[in-house]
């Protein structure tokens, strides 16, 4: 299973710019489009990223920086089979139906694709409101792998519920943790418990924050990785 890095934005100047958000290809399914479109349909050919075997697209959440990429690439690709959180707001429902997309909404982990699976809807407070993402889980030789977008319910939360789903540890957890506007000793305890969780990777990404990422990487040392657009991960 490859794991390929379409578009990132993380850090200051990137959220000045509109820059921001995150964008996947976990084998052959699409998790989230980033945060501007043309930024994602240029990163698609720059990085000559292969999305002619996409059939299903995953949307973790509906916050803006998640979603830009979208309506182009249904109206581009229609008929794609997109999976929303089934209390997504009717607005993004709207969007995907106008665009030619097959809806699918995901209340409870369900299977997307051979060796892709969602965890289901999960609930979120952020402080603006109630929101609800969902996480994806790669299986491959290795084992099994968590992937998010913004992970707002809580990245070690998250872990949890899948251990808990597919009853064995997870070797990487790759993604936007959200622990950007979090304090040190806040960052520190939640790297102690997925260290604890026996995760054995991170990659850090897009809302996680540079000082979290400095303490990922005294913890998991080598096993802390940088993934640049267009890179890609082997799992």
């Amino acid at each position: 299973m490859k794991i390929t890095l379409i578009a990132e934005g993380s850090t200051k100047k990137d959220r000045e710019a509109l820059r921001w958000g995150i964008s996947f290809l976990v084998g052959n399914v699409l998790f989230d489009t980033f945060g501007r479109a043309d930024i994602f349909e240029e990163n698609v050919c720059r990085y000559k990223i292969d999305l002619s075997r996409v059939r299903h697209v995953v949307i973790s959440h509906e916050d803006w920086d998640h979603i830009a990429g979208l309506e182009n690439l249904l109206r581009e690709r229609p008929k794609m089979k997109v999976f929303l959180c089934k209390k997504t707001g009717p607005v993004l429902k709207k969007i995907v139906r106008d665009s030619g997309g097959s809806l699918t909404l995901v209340d409870s982990p369900r299977r997307i694709a051979p060796g892709v699976f969602s965890l289901g809807q999960m609930r979120a407070n952020t402080g603006r409101g109630i929101l609800y993402e969902q996480a994806v889980v790669a299986k491959s030789r290795e084992g099994f792998s968590v992937i998010t977008g913004c992970a707002h319910p809580g990245i070690v939360r998250i872990v949890k519920r899948a251990i808990k789903i597919f009853g064995k540890n997870i070797s990487a957890v790759c993604g936007g943790f959200h622990m950007k506007d979090n304090t040190a000793d806040q960052n520190r305890e939640i790297i102690r418990q997925l260290h604890a969780l026996g995760v054995q990777r991170v990659i850090p990404l897009h809302c996680t924050g540079a000082p979290a990422f400095r303490l990922f990487k005294r913890v998991f040392k080598n096993n802390c990785l940088r993934l640049k657009r267009g890179g890609t991960l082997k799992l």
